[in-house]
């Protein structure tokens, strides 16, 4: 069996197509407001530039369930002898476009993998006439990352909304990609946002608040999905070394230790006193180990203690678990392969590990897609995924997995 198909394409000039495939209403790709590909009067012209690529390097998500998910980044290395990736060269094809700012896209199996824009090209000249560059890639991230909000007091609403609300601000207008965002569960109040402030930092507040999930996809589009979203999916991707499953895997990390420890929280929204839980066994065996989360935007202090309870639960017993795999896409069927290109950030699957020795001879465990690691050359296409722990959930009413009596998943 042999590796994924990767394509890489890039759109060097930014004029618009006039060929029919722009904006088209109703269309759930093309018709996303807001979509940067798909214009009212055409589409970006990618340029697919595969056949120079050497190595693609992808790499998206955050390390652990209490980090902030990062900007995803993606390097293209080329060989470039013909100097068609270089900016000096004034008879390359995509000259003057050899610049930063330029729309990229990777798939494998035609499933997106990384799409963002190119910030820098690099360039390494050998002796006697070899070349090589490398581009180097942000996702929409990136682009909050250097834009403010003016000061402006919100309405009483919704953690989805509140998000959306931001995003529409006038000194915002976010047009980097198409965005995707969740109702979600928790109500934010309407507390003054400071003049000046980072508009991807506020928004990291509210998923902080709503203990939700502020990513970008693997195409791009900018998503919020609220805590009970989540938590109702079923997990599509089984792997197992038992051949029981989707697909086994070649490493499978585990690991117990205290950095997700907290037995004491302290939780504060503008809404009024700090809110602090314990759990006195869990201090009697371990000792005191304190979270605090003193930026919430919560309307009222009960659903500030809400969350108060919800993080002591999550983190007052130290847990042993399956923190992330390796796997070799050749390997395995195109399926097969597929199905492992779908996983994204905040999918749920289960990991299953068999025993020779020792009991239980088999643990399963339900986790949660954390991180992603693409490390493709034309031959080989090595995927790590980085997990969060999903054990001490508890029981979920309507969730697909943890709504279930008697399944063994709580």
């Amino acid at each position: 069996m042999a590796a994924p198909t990767t394509t890489v394409e890039i759109c060097f000039d930014e004029t618009p197509v006039y060929d029919g495939i722009g904006f088209t209403l109703d269309d759930t790709t093309k018709g996303v407001l807001n979509n940067p590909y798909y214009l009212l009067d055409g589409h970006l012209n990618f340029t697919d530039v595969s056949a120079d690529v050497q190595q693609v390097t992808v790499n998206r998500g955050r390390s652990r369930q209490l980090d902030e998910y990062q900007a995803g980044t993606a390097s293209i290395q080329f060989y470039d002898k013909t100097r068609k990736y270089d900016p000096l060269n004034t008879a390359s094809a995509y000259y003057p476009y050899v610049i930063p700012r330029r729309y990229v896209h990777i798939k494998s199996n035609s499933l997106p993998v990384f799409a963002g824009l190119i910030n820098n090209w690099s360039l390494s000249y050998e002796q006697p006439q070899d070349s090589y560059v490398t581009a180097s890639c942000s996702d929409a991230f990136a682009l909050l990352a250097n834009q403010n909000l003016s000061t402006f007091i919100p309405d009483v609403e919704l953690s989805g909304l509140r998000i959306t609300t931001a995003l529409n601000r006038p000194e915002i207008s976010f047009t980097g990609t198409s965005v995707s965002v969740d109702d979600g569960t928790s109500t934010m109040g309407a507390f003054a946002v400071a003049d000046n402030e980072g508009v991807l930092g506020y928004l990291r507040q509210v998923e902080k608040s709503e203990q939700g999930f502020l990513f970008c996809s693997n195409d791009n589009t900018l998503k919020f999905k609220g805590r009970s979203t989540v938590l109702a999916q079923t997990g599509g991707v089984a792997f197992a070394d038992d051949g029981s499953g989707t697909s086994s895997y070649m490493t499978l990390d585990v690991e117990t230790g205290d950095d997700l420890l907290f037995n004491r929280i302290v939780a504060q929204s503008p809404a009024g006193v700090a809110q602090i839980v314990t759990d006195a066994t869990s201090i009697a065996t371990y000792d005191t180990v304190t979270l605090e989360a003193t930026d919430l935007l919560n309307s009222d202090t009960a659903e500030v203690l809400s969350i108060a309870n919800l993080l002591l639960q999550t983190y007052k017993t130290p847990e042993v678990r399956y923190t992330g795999l390796t796997q070799q896409l050749a390997g395995l069927s195109a399926t097969n392969q597929n199905k492992l290109l779908g996983l994204d950030l905040t999918d749920l699957a289960t990991v299953t590990r068999t025993y020779t020795a020792g009991s239980p001879a088999s643990i399963t465990k339900y986790v949660i897609v954390e991180g992603i690691t693409h490390t493709i050359t034309p031959a080989n296409h090595i995927v790590q995924y980085r997990f969060g722990s999903l054990s001490q959930v508890g029981f979920i009413l309507d969730s697909g997995i943890f709504g279930l009596l008697d399944s063994g998943a709580i």
